[in-house]
């Protein structure tokens, strides 16, 4: 796994400067959180790079006890960035949630494992505050899991980046 990421981290120092473009990574802390149940909240990090000035992509992974979900999105702003510290965006992407639970009606003390594909949506508000290289940035994200063909729309999700240029 340390080779994984030393490998992953070097190429992409030698492709920022073999290919003399600026490159927009940024990266913070994440949260997901049911607004009708608190115990469904989940917390992580979070890694956004942007493509141009509008389009970026951004991976997460994020969880709580027997929970970790780890997802991509795809994002578009709506205001150009490099004219503006405010920006809305809206976003489409997927996750994989892995999660342990104990069955309903059983006596024993098992755990049975389980994993859920998800797609979503998002819509969300952020800012750059541009002398300390820190956006914060809230939405409110849509939940479509695809084996239960089941909609969970109200998750609001916050977080705060760091970035780097």
């Amino acid at each position: 796994m340390k080779r994984v990421f030393l490998t992953v981290i070097l190429m992409t120092v030698l492709s920022a400067h073999s290919f003399a473009q600026e490159h927009n990574w940024a990266f913070g802390f994440y949260g997901d959180m049911n607004v009708k149940s608190a115990k469904e909240s989940s917390f992580g990090v979070q890694g956004k790079y942007d493509l141009d000035n509008r389009s970026s992509v951004q991976a997460q992974v994020h969880g709580r006890s027997n929970f970790v979900s780890v997802g991509a999105d795809y994002l578009f702003s709506f205001l150009d960035k490099r004219k503006s510290n405010f920006n809305v965006f809206l976003g489409a992407g997927a996750a994989e949630d892995f999660i342990s639970y104990q069955e309903v009606d059983v006596k024993e003390y098992v755990f049975v494992k389980d994993e859920r594909f998800v797609l979503n949506g998002q819509l969300g508000l952020s800012y750059y505050f541009k002398p300390v290289q820190l956006s914060v940035y809230t939405g409110y994200k849509v939940k479509y899991l695809v084996e239960d063909e089941t909609f969970l729309p109200n998750y609001l999700t916050l977080g705060v980046r760091y970035h780097l240029w």
